[in-house]
């Protein structure tokens, strides 16, 4: 079997077990260029040194340690299968895959908030009514890009606050909507010239938004605002501050309830926003012994 046939086999299965196209999309891409790279190739003559050789490859062409984690991650789950089908001269398990690097998220301010609340990016009065309710869900529910533009006027519930979603692979779920964010999302339905639309949000056409509307929208925001902005950095607050409020609240997060609400398939996913909480946390009540010092010694500076 070539490359190119197990690369078909494996997007057939990925399209079976329904994955997004998006998905099976990136599969496809990041595949493509190794075997491009290899000008093909039958599985059984595949060395850990043409790897090697691909990975090196990838180094020189300059791209950031975030993309080569990207293409080798990609590349390893692929020759991972191939080697369940077909044995393979070395264990794709053996790739190093390097670490992608790990930003640290910024937390919103007060005045931040304010600013994002404030800011419009149109003339139009229902577009910002718009724009306002689908942000503030965004920071107020963790959604994704994707979930806005399913959600139907008949999935919120205003009396208990609540909003079904639905999810990656069609999954459903119900994440919590607050008072703001409901009066946000009534507003504009009682604007909206377009009433009788299956779905909440719509463009200026009144047809139903999607995910790429949503992606402009948030860059004409990020040009207007002081600080870094994004559909991602929103849904990444909602989960820290999360963590955040129950842990200064309860002094415990329940884990597993924030996974839920956030749509995540993996734990461990979540619990990176219980350890950025407790960062922040720790540097809120962190005591200044320099400051302490100074005073005690009646020294100003």
């Amino acid at each position: 079997m070539t490359l190119t046939e197990a690369k078909d086999r494996f997007l057939y299965e990925k399209q079976l077990k329904d994955c997004s196209k998006a998905t099976v999309d990136d599969y496809h891409f990041f595949i493509k260029i190794f075997i491009d790279y290899l000008d093909d190739c039958d599985l059984a003559s595949l060395t850990m040194k043409d790897v090697e050789n691909y990975t090196l490859a990838l180094y020189n062409r300059g791209l950031s340690r975030a993309t080569h984690h990207t293409y080798l991650h990609h590349l390893r789950i692929f020759l991972n299968w191939c080697a369940k089908k077909e044995p393979l001269p070395f264990d794709p398990a053996d790739i190093k895959v390097p670490k992608s690097p790990k930003r640290k998220l910024r937390i919103y301010s007060n005045e931040d908030i304010r600013l994002i609340y404030t800011t419009d990016c149109t003339n139009d009065p229902v577009l910002n009514a718009r724009n306002r309710a689908l942000i503030s869900l965004m920071l107020d529910s963790g959604l994704r890009q994707k979930e806005l533009c399913t959600i139907q006027e008949k999935d919120i519930d205003f009396s208990a606050r609540r909003l079904k979603v639905r999810g990656k692979g069609d999954k459903e779920r119900i994440v919590p909507i607050g008072r703001t964010t409901a009066a946000l999302i009534q507003r504009y339905i009682e604007m909206t010239p377009y009433p009788d639309s299956t779905y909440l949000f719509c463009n200026s056409n009144g047809d139903p938004l999607t995910p790429n509307t949503v992606k402009l929208f948030m860059r004409k925001m990020a040009s207007l605002l002081p600080f870094e902005f994004s559909s991602h950095k929103l849904r990444h607050n909602f989960a820290t501050n999360y963590c955040i409020d129950k842990l200064e609240k309860e002094g415990t997060v329940d884990t597993y309830s924030l996974m839920y609400i956030m749509g995540h398939e993996s734990i461990e996913t979540t619990e990176r926003y219980v350890h950025l909480a407790r960062e922040v946390i720790a540097s809120k009540t962190c005591p200044s012994h320099v400051d302490d010092v100074l005073d005690l010694l009646g020294i100003a500076v």
